[in-house]
């Protein structure tokens, strides 16, 4: 605080002096004063004061003469980019010409290209980097080139490329903490493929991405073994014995992962016997098991389960397995019990509970919440179309909290992100005929209501076309499998046939059946892996599940993907917790913690294909430039050697505007 503090009046006590020092606009100083005022605006921009240092530079711009002044302004761009004011920087770049400065040009496109990043938009920044690093470029430019080229292709999704450029940038860094938080992003990047993945893009031959991609599948098999471990990494380095990797970030990432696995001996369950819950919890409670059998008997921990089914009962549930011995518990299921543990204050033992509430409060920091929530699809669909290149976003959802939750988590998202939702419309899911609020969803019952007054006002028939409203690129559903069956259609009647479509995974029953789909052709959704991707001869796959738990293909296969995880995770938490970038790669989608330890899934895309869905990649991650760097974990500290001591989109017709001509 005190550093803080001290910063802040450093930065002050500049501030004043270069008020007190800028002359008038349009007044060019002396020499001694432009110099005064340059040194002033540097010190700004090196105690982080960008705003400040922003205005002085563009001040000194108004005084200087071509092609200093485009410099100056680059320069001033650069600051409010720093500052968070993307718009100012956008509004200067527009000003600033560099056609005849080329290395001037290329640092423009970078910070065009990181500005477009910072909105999400990685096609318009990719599209500006296409071009590669000029000859003669500085380093820190070529760092940043190859900076932002990572971080454009993560938000496209490709992670093996973004570790590729991250690999880049690697060979550029000479400090060595910058190469220790590089290099494990580059670790961290590639643990979020899945082994399959790992696999079977392995380069021929296997080169520096080559060994970065074998260590990363290394790390995803870690099991708290530690001889496992150095055996394993003992034969990756007579494999690269050459790889850049600094050895002190394989030791001591290895030495965190050992202090973060948690293994539990004694595992008390949760889960409720009867009442409302009794048949998800089955389901959960099939899948845990299921994983729990596929450790090696010496890793099984003790299991107690303990009968739930009255939420008032949670605490002293909890309280009966702690003081019986258990050092980890599974549950409850049902937020009344979660609620509970999460005003408890503290908790004497680790919780992983199989729901998750708003906090009213910050909860205990050894609560975890893991569920199948709604507002993670709702939010991904958001992130996905916004990646599309979509910016405004009419909503179908259901009368029912389940719809009103959706409604408020992709709102929250897409506005954020800078979208616009034009329109919302809740249908009721006992009807079957929505055309009354499909028709106030496209603005065609306004179009009806014009075509109505003009016939009053000319006093005949009026042949009449209507017109949906033109102001909406996409279509959120949100339906289970029946509605959606029959919703499609009707969308498609009333002119919305065009219009993309992105549904929750509420629309896929989890089975393909083509002939039932085939009203869903082109439907994006996302959905958990487990049924979405060909996992081979994997015991946990699906169908090979299928053969022991026939039941696991039934109304609940998604309660059992979550009990596989809800088992898997345990060991993970304190590795999880750790990171926002760290994950596991489960069976409901790769696994990540938030701030307030709630657990999220990343999840698989589809598209419905003659009635099939067909898997087309996970959904990116989405975090701000800023959000990334201040993520990432400080990087472990090197090994001692031996010898050392430690625009504008044009008009848009009125909503609801009909073609219509007087009949004949």
């Amino acid at each position: 605080m005190q550093q803080r503090h001290t910063k802040f009046l450093l930065a002050l006590l500049i501030l004043l002096t270069v008020i007190g020092c800028v002359p008038s606009p349009g007044v060019r100083g002396t020499d001694s004063k432009t110099d005064q005022l340059m040194e002033q605006a540097n010190t700004l921009e090196q105690v982080g004061e960008h705003a400040a240092a922003a205005a002085l530079f563009e001040q000194l711009a108004l005084q200087a003469r071509p092609p200093a002044d485009q410099a100056l302004l680059l320069r001033a761009a650069e600051n409010y980019f720093q500052a968070q004011d993307g718009e100012r920087a956008a509004a200067l770049l527009a000003r600033i010409n560099t056609q005849a400065l080329p290395a001037l040009d290329f640092q423009k496109r970078l910070l065009v290209a990181e500005l477009a990043l910072n909105r999400n938009r990685p096609d318009e920044a990719m599209a500006l980097l296409s071009e590669g690093v000029p000859e003669g470029t500085d380093t820190p430019l070529r760092q940043r080139f190859h900076a932002d080229r990572a971080e454009g292709f993560r938000l496209s999704g490709n992670l093996l490329e973004s570790a590729r450029e991250l690999g880049e940038l690697d060979l550029l860094l000479e400090d060595t903490d910058k190469r220790l938080e590089n290099q494990l992003l580059i670790i961290q990047t590639l643990t979020a493929l899945t082994d399959t993945a790992l696999d079977l893009l392995q380069p021929n031959p296997p080169g520096i991405q080559g060994g970065w991609m074998a260590l990363a599948r290394i790390i995803k098999g870690h099991t708290g073994d530690t001889n496992q471990i150095q055996e394993q990494l003992k034969s990756w380095r007579e494999r690269f014995p050459s790889h850049p990797t600094i050895p002190g970030l394989l030791d001591g990432y290895f030495q965190k992962l050992e202090s973060q696995y948690q293994r539990p001996n004694h595992l008390a369950i949760l889960l409720p016997k009867s009442g409302p819950y009794a048949n998800a919890a089955k389901a959960l409670r099939d899948g845990f098991m299921a994983a729990y059998y596929q450790q090696p008997p010496e890793s099984r921990p003790q299991l107690v389960f303990y009968d739930s089914s009255d939420s008032a009962d949670t605490w002293p549930l909890y309280r009966q397995a702690v003081d019986s011995g258990a050092d980890m518990v599974i549950g409850p299921l049902n937020k009344e019990g979660v609620a509970q543990l999460a005003r408890a204050g503290e908790l004497e033992v680790p919780v992983l509970a199989l729901n998750q509430v708003p906090p009213e409060t910050t909860p205990p920091v050894r609560l975890y919440q893991f569920g199948l929530a709604p507002e993670d699809e709702a939010r991904q669909i958001a992130e996905r179309a916004w990646l599309d290149g979509h910016t405004r976003a009419i909503i179908f959802t259901p009368q029912d909290d389940w719809g009103d939750r959706i409604l408020q988590a992709f709102r929250d998202r897409w506005e954020r992100l800078g979208g616009i939702l034009s329109e919302q419309q809740r249908y009721d899911a006992k009807e079957n005929d929505f055309s009354g609020a499909i028709q106030a969803l496209l603005n065609l019952d306004e179009s009806q209501a014009r075509r109505s007054r003009l016939q009053k006002l000319f006093g005949q028939q009026l042949e009449f076309e209507p017109r949906r409203r033109e102001d909406a690129d996409f279509i959120l559903l949100a339906a289970n499998p029946l509605k959606a069956r029959q919703i499609r259609p009707q969308f498609q009647f009333h002119h919305a046939a065009d219009i993309p479509i992105y549904a929750t995974s509420s629309i896929y029953t989890g089975v393909p059946t083509p002939t039932e789909d085939q009203d869903l052709e082109g439907i994006k959704f996302p959905d958990i892996p487990w049924l979405l991707l060909n996992e081979g001869d994997n015991p946990l796959a699906r169908d090979n599940l299928a053969r022991l738990l026939p039941d696991s293909q039934g109304t609940y296969r998604r309660l059992y993907a979550m009990g596989i995880d809800s088992f898997r995770l345990l060991p993970h938490l304190g590795r999880l917790q750790s990171s926002p970038r760290e994950s596991i790669e489960g069976k409901t989608g790769n696994l990540y913690l938030d701030s307030i330890r709630q657990i999220h899934r990343q999840l698989v895309w589809a598209e419905m294909y003659k009635g099939v869905p067909k898997a087309i990649g996970y959904a990116p991650r989405m975090m701000s430039m800023t959000d990334e760097m201040e993520s990432l974990p400080a990087a472990p500290a090197p090994a001692p050697s031996e010898s050392e001591t430690p625009g504008a989109r044009g008009i848009i017709p009125e909503a609801g505007a009909a073609t219509i001509k007087p009949a004949e």
